[in-house]
């Protein structure tokens, strides 16, 4: 199972400028109060193993987050099903502005520092164990158009599909001609499928997961990115993380509890689990002054000011998979 250490550049404020992020996070709040009332939502988090019992929970914008044992995975419950879920994507004031306006003024910087890295990550892959050019790729689960564009300069060749998209098309304006949205996939028809942060916006992961399994031919490649629970922001600041945003921020696997759905999905090997996040001390020191019994960490991370020093600890935070961020590489046996 391999590993991953990347140095980028990326900074929050370049895909989250403050004065756009405070205003989609007022209409999130917004419209989770209209479209997700309790009434609309399930009891039941998702399938989980019989052990897993809830330690600890706290509230985000009026949904409840659960914080489960024996690893820490962090979900919310009650959620929305899925119908429920693409009815709010798609009547969403808040998901709109993120599409028209966020994303808009983003997009160049997410492009350059996010999506085509993950896109010639996968491409790494895709070409170590996949032959031929004309491939079946799918999405499943986008909340945006922006991989499907960018997949025609890396997989110019390949048929790239999306299915089960999370965001109203008519956003997209002049691309929406362009766009491959599908209803469904068959069994053993895809040789890639692309879950970007997929399961944690799934009302249940284990099923998408099992689906992206039947989906895949042998020996197919699927290709997640995710937020962790066990990551050093998460473990450090807790419920004061600012990545707790329902629902687009539904669940949050430990890295134990990411094994535990693979192993429990079967079938399913692991190429690649890192955990290359290169926000985790960022997020961290800005809220180090918020944190009990924070003197080391505050000490390494600020008061010493040696760049060198932080970098050091983003690596150390990378080569024990202990960042925020992670992506795994699976391979359908």
């Amino acid at each position: 199972m391999e590993r991953a250490i990347i140095h980028s550049d990326l900074l929050k404020k370049e895909i989250h400028p403050s004065a756009l992020l405070k205003k989609y996070l007022s209409l999130l709040e917004e419209d989770i109060r209209k479209l997700l009332p309790t009434s609309l939502l399930l009891k039941e988090p998702f399938s989980m193993d019989d052990g897993q019992d809830v330690m600890q929970s706290f509230s985000k914008m009026g949904m409840k987050y659960l914080v489960s044992q024996p690893h820490g995975d962090i979900f919310i419950s009650p959620r929305p099903s899925l119908d429920v879920l693409k009815n709010f994507y798609m009547k969403s004031t808040a998901r709109r502005f993120w599409l028209t306006e966020l994303w808009h003024k983003t997009q160049e910087v997410r492009l350059e520092k996010i999506i085509l890295p993950q896109l010639v990550w996968s491409q790494g892959f895709i070409t170590q164990y996949s032959t031929g050019n004309k491939l079946n790729l799918t999405e499943f689960l986008p909340n945006h158009w922006g991989y499907q564009m960018a997949a025609r300069n890396v997989f110019p060749e390949a048929n790239y599909k999306m299915i089960d998209s999370l965001f109203d098309s008519s956003s997209a304006k002049g691309e929406v001609k362009v766009l491959d949205i599908v209803d469904r996939v068959g069994d053993i028809s895809l040789d890639v499928a692309f879950l970007f942060e997929a399961l944690d916006r799934s009302p249940d992961p284990t099923v998408l997961l099992e689906r992206v399994k039947h989906a895949l031919k042998p020996g197919g490649l699927c290709f997640i990115t995710c937020l962790l629970s066990s990551g050093f922001e998460v473990k450090m600041l807790g419920e004061e993380s600012e990545i707790f945003v329902p629902p687009e921020r539904m669940n949050l696997f430990a890295f134990e509890g990411m094994l535990d759905l693979i192993k429990q999905t079967g079938g399913l090997d692991v190429l690649e689990f890192s955990t290359p996040g290169v926000l985790d001390i960022a997020n961290v020191i800005k809220k180090l002054d918020q944190i009990e019994n924070a003197s080391f960490f505050n000490y390494i991370l600020s008061l010493r000011q040696e760049p060198m020093l932080i970098e050091s600890f983003q690596d150390f935070l990378q080569l024990n998979r202990l960042g925020t961020f992670g992506r795994v590489v699976l391979r359908k046996l």
